[in-house]
């Protein structure tokens, strides 16, 4: 937690964020949270150019219960460190449900009082929001579609043997200076020199898996010997014994 002068307390909280200009731009670009308060967000991003004065739409999403809630903000500070852009943002919430709502998650997924998040007589009225778990998509045609446009997640191809070919996909923001990326799960007994990602020219980082079908697998993202990153679009996410999240991919 940042302690601070300001009128509300900060918390350091690394959360993915979808992030637009909201005069027209139809692309999303990703970023990640530095900070956040009842007021705003400390924003980080690579390959955007933040404007003074700018409003962006968002979406926030909370791996732990696989739910989102869209935010709108205008950006109040900006500067550039080394090749990220960073930006302040001043929180405009389309109504008090909303604010609420978003108050209630962030207290439920990162367990914290929501007396240290918000004012004493709005926490009184805000009810911290239950944890649910992610049902899992049917993989169709139309979702398919979407993760190739996305660029990002994961792709299922069902094989008449019995298994699935998977294509993982993790985009460059989740691991910008990365050297190496290994997928370790359940599949592969959670072996860190099995199973390693290819570059892409575009940043992104990717691989194809055969796996037996008809169960769920744990799985994450094993970067450069020495952090973890889970999937952006995962089925689902399961607490593990180390006390965060695994992703889950169900076939």
């Amino acid at each position: 937690m940042l302690k601070s002068k300001r009128e509300f307390t900060r918390f350091d909280l690394p959360i993915i964020v979808k992030f637009r200009p909201s005069y027209g731009a139809t692309r999303y670009s990703l970023g990640l949270t530095k900070n956040f308060s009842f007021e705003g967000l400390g924003l980080e991003a690579r390959d955007f150019n933040f404007i003074k004065n700018e409003n962006l739409e968002m979406e926030v999403k909370f791996p732990q219960s696989g739910s989102s809630v869209s935010l709108l903000g205008d950006v109040v500070w900006k500067r550039q460190v080394g090749s990220s852009s960073m930006a302040g943002v001043k929180l405009k919430m389309k109504d008090r449900d909303s604010h609420k709502e978003l108050m209630g998650k962030i207290s439920s997924n990162w367990n914290i009082p929501l007396d240290s998040i918000v004012s004493k007589g709005d926490a009184e009225i805000i009810e911290p929001v239950a944890l649910e778990k992610k049902k899992s998509k049917p993989v169709g045609k139309k979702h398919k579609a979407e993760l190739q446009s996305g660029q990002t997640g994961f792709i299922k191809k069902y094989l008449k043997n019995g298994s699935c070919k998977v294509t993982f996909r993790l985009p460059k923001q989740a691991a910008p200076d990365a050297g190496e990326i290994a997928i370790v799960g359940d599949f592969n007994e959670w072996d860190h020199g099995q199973i390693f990602m290819t570059r892409l020219k575009n940043g992104d980082f990717r691989a194809t898996l055969e796996i037996p079908s008809g169960r769920e697998y744990r799985f994450r993202y094993f970067i450069d010997g020495n952090r973890w990153e889970n999937d952006w679009q995962a089925d689902r996410y399961v607490p593990n014994d180390f006390g965060c999240d695994d992703s889950v991919l169900s076939l």
